[in-house]
């Protein structure tokens, strides 16, 4: 008898450890930032604003050139950047770099590449981006809201 107690109790402990997923409690995970961004001319004035914008808020687009999609930007007036902050989260890749085309307006295009680092965990994937370049210079993070400050010279 005892031995069908210990039995029946390693069987039900078994089934029970069998369900337990130990991702379930991912709820603090870090979790990969969108790439946040504003438009700036060499004074640091944001050119997309809401009052007299060198660039329309509507006609910023982004688009991953290897997936060959559009991708959703989210856009934030930000009063202490002085315009509107974009944020835009896309795929990455295991070569760890990504290139996007930002379209300004019809006829301005350019190209905004990124690089990140991947850290792998049991449950979840993390990318740190390293690297941020716009038309092959390198990017600073404005010192206000830390999005990626991308010059345009006019």
């Amino acid at each position: 008898m005892k031995k069908n107690c210990l039995l029946l109790t390693l069987l039900a402990l078994s089934f029970a450890f069998m369900g337990c997923d130990e991702c379930s409690d991912t709820g603090d995970a870090g979790v990969t930032p969108p790439v946040r961004f504003s438009i700036v001319d060499t004074k640091g004035n944001n050119l997309v604003d809401t009052a007299q914008s060198y660039y329309s808020v509507d006609s910023i687009r982004l688009f991953d050139l290897e997936a060959k999609e559009s991708i959703v930007l989210d856009k934030y007036y930000v009063e202490a950047a002085g315009g509107y902050v974009f944020s835009a989260d896309f795929q990455r890749n295991i070569r760890g770099k990504s290139s996007l085309k930002l379209q300004l307006n019809n006829l301005d295009s350019d190209t905004l590449d990124v690089w990140y680092r991947q850290t792998d965990n049991k449950c979840f994937i993390i990318y740190e981006y390293t690297r941020f370049q716009y038309n092959g210079k390198d990017l600073q993070k404005s010192p206000v809201t830390s999005s990626v400050l991308i010059v345009k010279e006019n």
